[in-house]
């Protein structure tokens, strides 16, 4: 089969991870595989956060959105693919106004990964609302819509009138599964190590996670930030402002999780949004204990409701810090964290893309069809 990605952005996001795991396994199984880039300029410092494990990249170094839209209207015009997917509302839009544009009858699959959207009215940005006939029109062109929770797939069609055969969950895949923890662990004397991943800006909460950090962590346990935005200033002012600045490692953007993940025992995530959160299910994978606040929307089915990790309550610094208590002080066992990240396993994952595209390129029709 021949494949093609589309994405916005491909950067060190967990919709670029995705893109990039799912083209290398697609790849690796005999299928000829793409990702077209539409927003990526020459000097892009994000190139630099690019994944690694995926090099048939196409960019269009498209300037404005509107270039963007007709780059893609080439693409589609001159090269033929069984199936485009695109990755994330932006590229459904993009790709749905080319597809739109150039009278197009390929296959177009489009994806949701962001808790925010103007078709659930919650976007917080206003110019994109106004944009909404525009993401109507473009929907229509789309055979079929992939969302990365249940939770978010059930809000969106709440409030639109989409075949719900069209529109299935098929959650981000992680590409391996090392778990190494050891039954009926103890943390030694060196002290618990915790882990923060993602970017310094206000929806992922880092102030809480140093704030909770400081009310549960003895003289040996250390913290360790890995990403950079614009709070890593205040961060590391509060962390001072704590005393905490011996225990706590701001490494700014690193490339190397898992390497970071091996190093580690609790991995927190603290966000008010999150549509997925990759990391969670990355820590599964390397056999950390996992503590996530319960945001909407992919926190509470990555860990089984509390099953597999430990939940709490959005923007509570409390529950944030009895959830890392209960962590430190009843760890889950390797069995019930391999139940649960198995569902996140590339090739369940990737055996599921390959099911709905081939039913999808068999029926064709558009979301308000049965499937």
């Amino acid at each position: 089969m021949n494949i093609a990605f589309i994405i916005f952005d491909y950067n060190y996001g967990g919709g670029a991870q995705k893109t990039a795991s799912l083209a290398e396994y697609l790849q690796s199984l005999g299928h000829t595989v793409k990702i077209i880039v539409i927003r990526c300029r020459d000097g892009d410092s994000e190139k630099k956060k690019r994944p690694t494990h995926f090099s048939d990249v196409l960019d269009l170094n498209s300037k404005s959105f509107f270039s963007g839209v007709l780059k893609l209207k080439r693409i589609f015009d001159n090269f033929k693919y069984d199936a485009y997917i695109c990755i994330g509302g932006k590229s459904n839009l993009s790709a749905g106004l080319a597809k739109f544009l150039c009278r197009g009858t390929f296959i177009l699959i489009g994806s949701e990964n962001f808790a925010k959207s103007v078709f659930i009215g919650d976007y917080p940005k206003f110019y994109l609302r106004l944009l909404l006939p525009l993401f109507k029109l473009a929907y229509t062109q789309l055979n079929g819509l992939l969302f990365v929770t249940e939770k978010l797939r059930l809000e969106f069609l709440k409030k639109n009138s989409w075949h719900p055969s069209r529109c299935i969950t098929i959650h981000n895949p992680v590409r391996s599964i090392n778990i190494n923890l050891k039954e009926n662990k103890t943390y030694n004397s060196s002290g618990i190590t915790f882990l923060g991943i993602g970017i310094l800006e206000y929806r992922k909460r880092f102030d809480l996670l140093i704030k909770a950090f400081s009310e549960v962590a003895n003289k040996k346990d250390r913290l360790i930030i890995a990403g950079d935005g614009s709070l890593e200033n205040e961060l590391k002012k509060l962390s001072k402002y704590l005393g905490l600045e011996s225990q706590i490692n701001f490494l700014g953007y690193t490339s190397d999780t898992e390497a970071l993940m091996k190093k580690s025992d609790i991995l927190v995530l603290t966000s008010n949004s999150e549509a997925f959160g990759m990391v969670l299910a990355e820590g599964l994978a390397a056999g950390l204990q996992v503590v996530s606040t319960n945001s909407f929307s992919g926190p509470e089915e990555i860990l089984g409701n509390g099953r597999y990790g430990f939940l709490a309550d959005v923007d509570d610094l409390n529950s944030i810090v009895s959830a890392l208590r209960l962590a430190i002080k009843k760890p889950k066992s390797r069995d019930l964290i391999l139940e649960g990240v198995s569902k996140f396993s590339i090739d369940a994952v990737t055996n599921n893309y390959l099911k709905f595209m081939s039913t999808v390129i068999k029926k064709k029709g558009n979301l308000n069809e049965p499937l």
